[in-house]
């Protein structure tokens, strides 16, 4: 019975084959369509492949454009030191700076999105901050981190750089704010400090305290001596306004108007009597 059975089983198609004849069946009578999204999905391979080999080579290009921009701040001025054979020269700084600008301007213009431009975009900001336009460095560095990534080896400079351009407008409680973002970009001891120091602009009472803390939770960085050197500051007595003010040249009291001071008009003797003969003695 059981080689009958064996046997019955044998002439029954396999399974596997079934299922498979199945689905050559689909495959011919799909054949269209499956070719048709074959082809689709090679298409967009090749477009991705493409797009990325154009956004490698943008990427390439807007770093040199960037890396001949920055060179810019290295060239030296006209007659500060000796200059190399060859070595281009500025007339002067503020030549350079323009110079430098402009370049970055370019830079950030002809490849917008790329990490050159956003690189260059805040190197703007930077430069426009050390030049004393806090406005305007304000609105490219909030550009700039808003844009770049959180992985940008530039953020928490930016940052810190942010927070200056709004402390310097006398927008302290935003610039605390900022800095206080520094802790998110790896740099929680300027965060500590900046805050402190805005602590201690605003006369808060705990100021000094933070500043205590900061220097002793971090004794071998920098910003252990930046918290010492504020607190030394802020121990040594006010200044009266005018206090240092060179001593003024007016008349001393009770000199008129165009008179010569008392002390420097030379004391004169009464005129001597005209010589005569003696008076007559009274008998």
């Amino acid at each position: 019975m059981s080689q009958k059975s064996d046997r019955k089983e044998l002439r029954q198609p396999d399974e596997f084959q079934v299922k498979a004849g199945a689905a050559m069946e689909w495959l011919v009578a799909h054949q269209k369509p499956i070719l048709l999204a074959l082809g689709a999905v090679a298409v967009a391979a090749i477009a991705f492949w493409g797009f990325s080999s154009y956004r490698g080579a943008r990427e390439a290009k807007a770093g040199a454009a960037l890396s001949m921009a920055l060179e810019l701040d290295q060239r030296p001025i006209a007659g500060e030191g000796a200059a190399q054979p060859g070595v281009e020269t500025f007339p002067s700084k503020d030549e350079r700076e323009k110079a430098l600008l402009a370049a970055l301007e370019k830079v950030r213009a002809d490849y917008g999105s790329t990490l050159a431009a956003r690189t260059a975009q805040a190197e703007l900001g930077f430069h426009k901050l050390n030049d004393g336009d806090a406005p305007g460095a304000q609105a490219l560095l909030q550009d700039f981190l808003s844009a770049a990534g959180r992985d940008h080896p530039l953020r928490a400079f930016a940052l810190e750089s942010l927070g200056y351009a709004q402390e310097a407008q006398g927008k302290l409680d935003e610039a605390a704010g900022t800095f206080a973002k520094l802790g998110e970009a790896g740099a929680e001891e300027r965060a500590k400090f900046q805050q402190a120091r805005i602590a201690l602009l605003e006369k808060k009472p705990d100021a000094k305290a933070q500043l205590e803390a900061v220097a002793k939770a971090y004794p071998k960085d920098p910003v252990s001596m930046e918290a010492n050197l504020r607190l030394e500051l802020s121990a040594l007595p006010p200044v009266t306004p005018g206090e240092l003010a060179p001593k003024s040249d007016a008349a001393p009291t009770g000199s008129k108007p165009g008179e010569k001071p008392a002390a420097m008009v030379k004391a004169r003797k009464p005129a001597p009597k005209p010589a005569g003969k003696p008076a007559a003695k009274k008998k």
